[in-house]
Formats: structure tokens, sequence, C-alpha cells
């Protein structure tokens, strides 16, 4: 169970660097960065809370780009 964490976090922290890659917003900067950093923290606890909430954020982050765009 722990490598499928951990798998889903490097998935997570990868998404969210290819966003912050992409086109600049305020927003999908900060919430990208946000990701990343609760990413790489569920990776190296191996805990799913982490990797739900980071998912959570860059999700809403996302939601959040594409309405304003």
């Amino acid at each position: 169970m722990h490598y499928i964490i951990q798998i889903l976090a490097a998935i997570l922290v990868g998404t969210a660097i290819g966003a912050i890659l992409g086109p600049r917003n305020k927003v999908l900067f900060v919430g990208s960065a946000v990701a990343i950093a609760l990413g790489l923290v569920a990776i190296f606890t191996v805990s799913w809370v982490v990797l739900a909430i980071g998912t959570a954020v860059f999700l809403v982050v996302q939601g959040m780009q594409r309405a304003h765009a």
C-alpha cells in the first residue's frame, strides 16, 4: 500500500510541475506550489491524508483557473 501512495504522490507532483510550467496565473502558481509541497510530504511520510489534501487543492485550483479563462 505504501508504494501506491508514493506513486500517486509522484504523479501529483509531476502534474503540478507541469501546471506551473504552463501559462502563468498567480492562483494556479500558488496552488500548484502547495500541491507540490504536499505531494513531497506524502512521498516521504506515506500519508494518504496529505495526498488527498494535496490532490483536492490542485483540483480546486485547476477548476478556478478554468472558470476565470
